[in-house]
């Protein structure tokens, strides 16, 4: 049955509990003492006040400031219905955000509503209510005697009323009087076109009245209450500018009864009459199938929904995109959900429904699962039913069971005199606007405050908090004599998990709410992470698809599951980021006078700045605590779960809780670093100088996930060309870098290290040596710069370096250019991996290849250069300058002498690799030849004669018997040369005459066989 619920709450726990009374002031009592005819009074959260009527006279009380109210009795007829709603757009100047409807029996007016909220703050503490002012519009509808009893709005500005006469009215109104318009008019949106010709005294019965009115404006519905209890769907179009009776519910009370045995209001328990008491819209974010919750006078709740029963089921992820655009289907009771048994002394076993208590309610709220009832308590007295969902209980029933049954926390607080009206106030602006707490105080914990209440009585307002599972918590853990066995229930019903979460919650704060909750809270709160925060353990495999969090899994066997401290810090670190984690970071906005595409931050400044600090608190506790995270020198006092177990197992279990909380350290640090930076830019301007990023570039950037900037090589990579164009932007305005580099190196180090530092640096002196007058200037500036680079050459990328070098070369500073390129390959590849790459012969797929391709992009900067300035630096002298420690680039070098002709260069050189280079596999006729001839120019006749005795002898193309003669009798003249060279006997010698006496007579019969081919050659 959907009335099946447990209402699981221990009775000392709180759901809501009241902060503040605040008395009506004795200059309102004295208006009401002078009551005549009709008093009322309701709530205007948006603007922070409360509104009374007395007769004529209409109060707005700031019920922050206690004393001060804004009256107003510039008309004299009873005032019978009062509203505030949103203003159409282009009637009103900007500064009217609100227009105030007021209704008489002679006429209905609007009154524009400025609301200034940063007026007077701070004069009474954080919430001074802020500064209203009322405008006269001179705008106004007969009422033609009819008392209109509800009046509500639409965010683009339609105002619907409800008379006493049964009919609906809309107050239509626009900026001037038109042709054929008047300014404002009254529609009867429910009355017929010949209704206009009947006489009033021939006219039909009157329809049913209506009490109160709802508008839905995400699905373009208005709900209307009628005295009987049935209600009203009228669809107001696509635009919102139709009005469409959709639906007439009129046995809600019979609807209910079929869904829920238990039901026992109205006809169905043979008591009074059934009531509702209230309605309340279900927004989208809460609901895609349920849009309307009623309050009954016995304080069941009921829900309606728009949708067939299968798409309900079945298309309930599109579903918010079509409920605008068409009518409703259907309106249908869907769940019944009966009221809380305060009185139940068993608070976590099943109620008994024949014995619930009904409640007498005659008002109720309802906001994001949250309901408070008004239930009269006694005469003088209203007793505020607090219920919300049991987040935990629902959240572990959902791990083993789907569709598990509702669980509620439910509680009572008694309050002084009638409710009139309860709203939710926001503690920074008032609004009621949508909240982001959501349904789940557990994840919201750390992106919303506490909700507050205002509850208005005829004795004044009564603001209640509602307590989340948190706050909780902290009030347990502030009680003077606190017992083990009340922490063992707290944790026995939030879990191990949620309960050290919370922890964390109260823990991690700045120093001034730390100390403001004194000492006893703070050190329970530590102990229970110490002591109850349990030990990471092993378990017995999960079933196969059954996947909890805070697990490390092992295959095919048992699993590693972490300790309640570790995952209550995940839970809180995730909980933490979550409302700028899937946020995009950057934006391209058009700007609106230029018409250009630039980049805008994409998250506020105030957003980003709310995480950091709690991202800070958390970095704040683990730095203070260093026990928290376990290691060799300071191990935790804990046995392991297993005795069993042997103790190798238990350091593995340690280690990977260790090794886990150190990666989320990390990620709260890297994370709260990107917020610092992204603050940076802002602060200077991303939208303004994202003008000199290139078009390309900037798209690139535009759209990146907060979530890309901290842990993605992209996101890295990023961050780090925005940097460089705000140091460009700074330089464009001939501004010192060092303040922004300070900021960046001490506030965003993981971005911006101490290498960057000195690259912009760098960058910074090279742009000065350009614009130098004088050149001794230049060269100083360029050597400083160079200095610099040359230190950081290990973290320069292949792009920088090649940029750079090109400044360099515009200087004039060529040698800069070939210190700093052999610099940075030689630093990149400390182990010299490129050079047995390439001597490897460059295999396929090798993990070397990108070092020697960044080796390789760094010598073409000096190649290049060298290809640019070949007129004068041709030449021994310059060429012996370069760096000859270096043997791939001496082989890059070498190559691009042998390709431009300049192969005597080698010699003359006398560099250090050249017999190495031609000594290499992949030998060619061509470095054969160079080879012996280098042999010859460095003196070593031997090594020549070697050379020249395998090219007669070998297999290479292009050597005819003419030429391998050729080569013998050259190895034959040096090997005696070498022979002749040699000292120390006859003994050393003697091999290489008898190798020469060889080589002699195969000269021979090669020059016999060459002139025996010749004589043949005469013969023919």
């Amino acid at each position: 049955s959907s009335g099946e619920y447990e209402l699981a709450i221990p009775s000392d726990w709180q759901v809501i509990t009241k902060q503040r009374h605040i008395q009506l002031p004795d200059a309102l009592f004295e208006q009401y003492d002078l009551l005549e005819c009709r008093c009322f009074m309701g709530l205007f959260p948006e603007i922070k006040r409360a509104w009374i009527t007395v007769d004529h006279r209409l109060f707005l009380w700031n019920y922050e400031d206690e004393s001060d109210f804004y009256s107003f009795e510039d008309q004299e007829q009873i005032i019978v219905s009062v509203a505030l709603v949103k203003p159409k757009a282009g009637v009103f100047v900007d500064t009217i955000k609100h227009v105030l409807v007021v209704a008489t029996p002679l006429e209905v007016f609007l009154l524009g509503v400025g609301y200034d909220a940063g007026k007077l703050a701070g004069m009474r503490g954080s919430g001074s209510g802020g500064e209203v002012t009322l405008f006269a519009t001179q705008i106004s509808v007969p009422a033609d005697g009819v008392a209109m009893t509800s009046i509500c709005g639409t965010s683009d500005g339609r105002v619907f009323m409800s008379g006493n006469d049964g009919s609906l009215y809309e107050f239509s109104y626009q900026s001037e009087d038109g042709w054929l318009t008047k300014k404002a008019k009254k529609i009867n949106l429910t009355s017929t076109f010949a209704s206009y010709f009947v006489p009033t005294f021939l006219s039909a019965k009157h329809d049913m009245a209506a009490l109160s009115m709802v508008v839905d404006d995400e699905r373009r519905l208005l709900y209307v209450l009628l005295q009987d209890a049935s209600v009203k769907v009228f669809w107001l179009g696509a635009d919102g500018s139709k009005f469409l009776l959709a639906h007439h519910h009129k046995s809600i009370a019979t609807s209910a009864a079929m869904l829920c045995s238990q039901f026992l209001e109205g006809a169905a328990g043979g008591g009074a009459a059934f009531e509702i008491a209230s309605m309340h819209v279900i927004p989208l974010s809460e609901s895609r199938t349920l849009s309307l919750v009623a309050i009954t006078s016995g304080g069941s709740r009921l829900y309606f929904s728009p949708v067939r029963r299968t798409q309900r089921y079945y298309e309930a992820n599109s579903l918010p995109a079509q409920l605008a655009e068409h009518q409703p289907e259907v309106f249908d009771l869907v769940h019944v959900r009966l009221p809380p048994d305060l009185q139940s002394t068993t608070p976590r076993s099943m109620q008994s429904f024949a014995s619930r208590q009904i409640l007498n309610v005659h008002t109720g709220f309802y906001r994001n699962g949250t309901a408070l009832l008004a239930h009269t308590w006694n005469e003088d007295h209203d007793s505020i039913v607090g219920a919300a969902p049991a987040c935990a209980q629902i959240q572990a029933r959902m791990v083993r069971q789907p569709r598990a049954m509702l669980s509620e926390y439910a509680s009572s607080a008694r309050v002084e005199g009638r409710t009139w009206a309860i709203a939710e106030i926001d503690s920074a602006s008032g609004a009621e606007g949508p909240s982001p707490a959501g349904l789940n105080d557990l994840a919201s914990v750390s992106v919303a405050p506490t909700r507050s209440f205002a509850v208005l009585t005829n004795a004044g307002v009564i603001i209640l908090e509602k307590q989340r599972p948190v706050d909780m918590l902290r009030a347990l853990l502030a009680r003077p004599a606190l017992q083990d066995s009340q922490l063992h229930e707290f944790i026995s019903v939030y879990g191990q998990d949620e309960t050290c979460a919370m922890c964390f919650t109260i823990l991690c704060v700045d120093d001034y709410s730390l100390h403001a909750m004194g000492m006893q809270v703070p050190n329970a709160a530590r102990r229970i992470l110490f002591e109850y925060g349990g030990v990471p353990h092993y378990v017995e495999p999960l079933a196969p698809g059954f996947v909890t969090g805070g697990d490390v899994a092992v295959a095919n066997g048992p699993r590693i599951e972490l300790s309640g401290r570790h995952n209550g810090l995940a839970k809180y670190l995730a909980r933490a980021l979550q409302p700028v984690w899937s946020r995009p970071a950057t934006l391209t906005k058009k700007e609106e006078r230029g018409g250009d595409s630039r980049l805008h931050i994409g998250i506020p400044t105030t957003d980003l700045v709310d995480v950091q600090e709690r991202l800070r608190g958390l970095q704040r506790f683990l730095n203070n605590n260093q026990r928290f995270v376990p290691d060799q020198l300071n191990q935790m006092p804990v046995q392991p779960a297993d005795s069993s177990r042997p103790s190798a197992d238990v350091a593995t279990c340690w280690n990977a809780e260790s090794s886990s909380l150190a990666a989320l350290y990390e990620l709260s640090v890297r994370a709260s670093e990107v917020i610092s930076f992204l603050c940076l830019l802002s602060d200077f301007n991303l939208h303004v100088f994202s003008d000199s990023i290139p078009e390309a570039q900037r798209k690139s950037l535009s759209g990146l996930l907060f979530s890309q900037l901290v842990a993605s090589e992209a996101g890295r990579l990023a961050c780090k060309e925005l940097i460089l164009a705000l140091i460009n932007s700074q330089l464009k305005q001939r501004v010192s870098i060092d303040s922004v580099s300070d900021v960046l190196s001490k506030s965003c180090s993981s971005i911006f290290s101490a290498s960057d530092t000195s690259l912009y640096k760098a960058l910074e002196y090279l742009k000065l040596a350009a614009e130098a007058e004088e050149g001794a200037e230049a060269v100083a500036l360029a050597n400083e710069a160079l200095s610099l680079l040359t230190g950081i050459s290990s973290t320069l990328t292949a792009k920088q370096v090649r940029d750079i070098c090109q400044q360099f070369e515009a200087l004039g500073q060529y040698t800069a250019v070939a210190s700093l390129s052999l610099a940075c390959a030689s630093e990149s590849d400390p182990n010299n991996d490129a050079l047995a790459y390439w001597s490897d012969g460059k295999p396929a797929d090798d993990a070397r290849a990108s070092i020697y391709d960044k080796r390789m992009e760094c010598y073409k900067c000096v190649i290049e250069l060298l290809d640019k300035r070949r007129a004068s630096v041709l030449n021994a002298k310059s060429l012996a300058q370069l760096p000859n420690n270096d043997a791939l680039f001496q082989f890059e070098l070498y190559d691009w002498l042998v390709n431009n002709d300049q192969t005597a260069l080698l010699f003359q050189m006398r560099a250090p690799f050249v017999e190495k280079y031609l000594s290499l596999e992949a030998r060619t006729l061509e470095k054969c030849d160079m080879l012996w001839h280098f042999y010859i120019h460095e003196n070593q006749f031997g090594k020549a004669s070697v050379v020249q005795r395998e090219l007669a002898s070998s297999s290479l193309e292009g050597i005819d018997l003419t030429r391998r003669i050729e080569y013998l009798s050259l190895s034959i003249s040096n090997g005696k040369i070498a022979i002749d060279m040699v000292r120390g006997g006859q003994t050393r010698v003697q091999p290489a005459r008898e190798l020469l006496s060889e080589e002699e007579e195969i000269n021979e019969l090669a020059t016999l066989l060459r002139e025996s081919e010749d004589q043949l050659e005469i013969a023919q």
